[in-house]
C-alpha cells in the first residue's frame, strides 16, 4: 500500500514542478466563467491533491498505521494542502498580481509607432511605451481607408481582447500634439 502513496507523491510532485516550470495550458475542467479566474479543478489543484495523498498516506504507512488510517490520513493531507493553496495562497497571489500589473485599458490614449504596416481591413503591429515606462508591442487594427506604413504615428483609441485599435495622427499634429506622447 505504501507504493501507491509513493506513486501519488511522485506524480503530484512532477505535476507541481511541471506547472511551475511550464505553466498551465489549455482549458481547465470546471472553467465556467469564461476564463476570468482560475477554475477549482485545474492541473495544479489535482497535482496538489495527489501530493497531499502521497505525503499523508506514505507518512501514515511508514509510521505503522493500518490501511484505513493511512487512507484517512491521505485524504486529510489532500484536503489540507488543497485548502491551503486554494484558500490562502492563491487569493494572496492573485491580489499581488492585480496590484503589480496595469490593465490593457491603460493603453487607451497613448501614442505609438507602427512597426508592421496596417492594411485597411487587416492588422499590423504598433510599439509604444505604457504608463509605467515599459516598451510594448501589440497587434493593431485600424479603420483607416489607407495603409498605415512603418513609422507612422498612431493614437490608441480602443482595445479588445486581441488588438489595439489605432487611428493615424496627422503629421501637422504629431509635433505639437496635446496627446500623451509615449514614444
Amino acid at each position: 500500500m505504501t507504493t501507491i502513496y509513493l506513486a501519488c507523491l511522485a506524480m503530484g510532485l512532477v505535476g507541481i514542478v511541471g506547472t511551475l516550470v511550464v505553466g498551465e495550458t489549455g482549458s481547465d475542467v470546471g472553467d465556467t466563467d469564461g476564463g476570468s479566474g482560475l477554475p477549482f479543478l485545474s492541473l495544479t489543484t489535482v497535482a496538489t491533491a495527489l501530493f497531499g495523498v502521497g505525503v499523508g498516506g506514505s507518512g501514515a504507512s511508514v509510521a505503522g498505521g493500518s490501511g484505513l488510517v493511512a487512507a484517512l490520513t491521505a485524504t486529510a493531507g489532500a484536503i489540507v494542502l488543497v485548502g491551503l493553496t486554494r484558500g490562502v495562497l492563491l487569493p494572496y497571489l492573485l491580489r499581488q498580481q492585480s496590484n503589480s500589473h496595469i490593465g490593457r485599458q491603460a493603453y487607451i490614449g497613448l501614442v505609438g509607432t507602427v512597426t508592421i504596416p496596417i492594411a485597411p481591413g487587416g492588422w499590423g503591429e504598433v510599439a509604444f511605451t505604457d504608463t509605467e515606462g515599459n516598451r510594448v508591442r501589440a497587434r493593431a487594427v485600424s479603420t483607416e481607408a489607407v495603409m498605415l506604413p512603418v513609422d507612422a504615428r498612431v493614437y490608441i483609441g480602443d482595445i479588445d481582447a486581441d488588438n489595439v485599435h489605432v487611428v493615424a495622427v496627422p503629421d501637422d499634429l504629431a509635433s505639437d500634439s496635446p496627446l500623451h506622447k509615449s514614444n
